[in-house]
């Protein structure tokens, strides 16, 4: 569990961040890759695929929770 603990406080700290930083951004990418968004050209240009690296564990955690449920 404790070698858990640091990857998940830094996905955590990066997550916040890129919510305080860049709102519009984060909220936009996590909605359309969980497909609540229409795929429109519009809606395209705020979303960033390198939002979606392979260390961002909490971004991909929200975007499974939203397939499922919504």
């Amino acid at each position: 569990m404790q070698s858990l603990t640091p990857l998940l406080v830094k996905s955590l700290v990066r997550l916040v961040g890129l919510l305080v930083s860049r709102p519009a951004v984060s909220v936009t990418t996590i909605l359309y890759h969980s497909d609540a968004l229409p795929r429109n050209p519009g809606l395209q240009r705020l979303v960033r695929d390198e939002l979606l690296d392979d260390e961002n564990y909490l971004f991909h955690f929200l975007i499974s929770m939203l397939k499922c449920f919504w």
